[in-house]
């Protein structure tokens, strides 16, 4: 009995070394792996970063593509309903005159329609006169040449007003627009790092972060008179998209 007992006592005590044995394997190949790894960055022992901000700045210069105006039709009544009947009148005969231009319904939206009361306020009390009824149509006019025709030709049809003259760029244009100064601001800020690293005999080593705006001017509205032609030319000016980036890089010896 005593020799069975002995003999469990001496596997336990192996067990318990082996167990210890490969514990203190496996912590001594962790701290090896920790040890490369805070070593080893690229065969190379740690180093101290030197912290360096900077900004950039870049511009496109741009034509526009087409041209947005609102125009308003007019209409009165001894109710708001003849007030409405007018102006639609109206707008419905501006339609026309701009589709046969080539502008298509796509490119036209309401963009606001109104009933207001008109009072003679020199009565007491004030004495109602007759309903106002406005119906403002937004065209969107992708030829810009076309702008001065399509403005004649909704006065023409009726037109009470305009406003709203504004030169755009498609959505699509703007977009590669702002890249373009994306792509300027952030090479002239790198150019900037890399003079200033160049001249601390240090190299960029790697950017931390980034930020980025960008905003559009627009371009001015140009009117040319002539003698030839009773129809206005409205042509654009250059508009301007400009973007600005900071920079924050670890340079390094």
């Amino acid at each position: 009995m005593n020799r069975v007992l002995a003999l469990v006592l001496a596997i336990g005590l192996i067990a318990v070394a082996a167990l210890g044995v490969s514990i203190a394997g496996l912590m001594t190949a962790q701290a090896t792996s920790t040890i490369n790894n805070v070593e080893n960055n690229d065969g190379a022992k740690p180093q101290n970063y030197t912290t360096l901000m900077i900004s950039g700045y870049g511009r496109v210069s741009y034509v526009p593509d087409r041209v947005t105006v609102v125009f308003v039709a007019l209409g009165y009544g001894k109710n708001a309903a003849d007030a409405l009947s007018e102006c639609s009148s109206k707008m419905s005969r501006i339609f026309s005159a701009l589709e046969s231009l080539g502008i298509s319904r796509d490119s036209m939206r309401t963009s606001g329609i109104n009933v207001n009361p008109r009072y003679d306020w020199e009565q007491k009390p004030p004495k109602l006169i007759d309903y106002e009824a406005s119906y403002n149509l937004m065209v969107e006019i992708s030829d810009i040449s076309l702008a001065g025709k399509v403005i004649d030709a909704a006065f023409a049809a009726g037109a009470d007003g305009m406003y709203g003259l504004q030169f755009t760029l498609s959505k699509e244009r703007e977009s590669e627009l702002v890249n373009q100064a994306i792509k300027a601001a952030i090479n002239d800020a790198v150019k900037k790092a890399e003079v200033a690293a160049s001249q601390l005999g240090l190299k960029i080593v790697k950017i931390e972060s980034i930020s980025i705006s960008h905003q559009q001017t627009p371009p001015p509205i140009i009117v040319r008179s002539t003698a030839e032609t009773a129809i206005v030319p409205i042509v654009p000016g250059e508009g301007e998209i400009t973007a600005s980036v900071s920079l924050t890089i670890s340079l390094s010896s």
